[in-house]
């Protein structure tokens, strides 16, 4: 059993992570995965989370970033959306647990929302 962020059997139901698997895969064939124990996940997320604080601060100066990064949200990334909690440079977002059966996982349970970092 395992605790993370993303699975891969999310882009049954999940059309945005459908479409960003298929992206991935299509660019980094091979044994190169997309999974939240390659960073990938948080990577992604970080990156899209920076990208809303460098369109809600309108320049890239570290500490006008840094001030919208406080409060940056993204409306979809792997395994759902994230936002910023505000002064603690930590971000929530939705978590998975799922049990691998025939070296494939399935999600047995799912938070129902955000998950606070606090609450890990």
């Amino acid at each position: 059993a395992s605790c993370l962020d993303y699975f891969k059997v999310l882009t049954k139901e999940d059309p945005f992570d459908a479409k960003l698997q298929a992206a991935y895969e299509k660019d980094f064939p091979g044994n190169f995965l997309f999974a939240a124990g390659s960073a990938a996940t948080g990577t992604y997320r970080g990156l899209k989370l920076w990208e809303a604080a460098v369109k809600k601060a309108g320049k890239i100066d570290r500490e006008s970033v840094a001030a919208a990064l406080d409060h940056a949200k993204i409306a979809e990334g792997p395994g759902g959306p994230a936002e910023m909690v505000p002064g603690k440079r930590h971000c929530k977002m939705k978590m998975y647990t799922a049990v691998a059966k025939g070296g494939n996982y399935e999600i047995v349970a799912r938070s129902d929302g955000l998950v606070d970092p606090k609450e890990c």
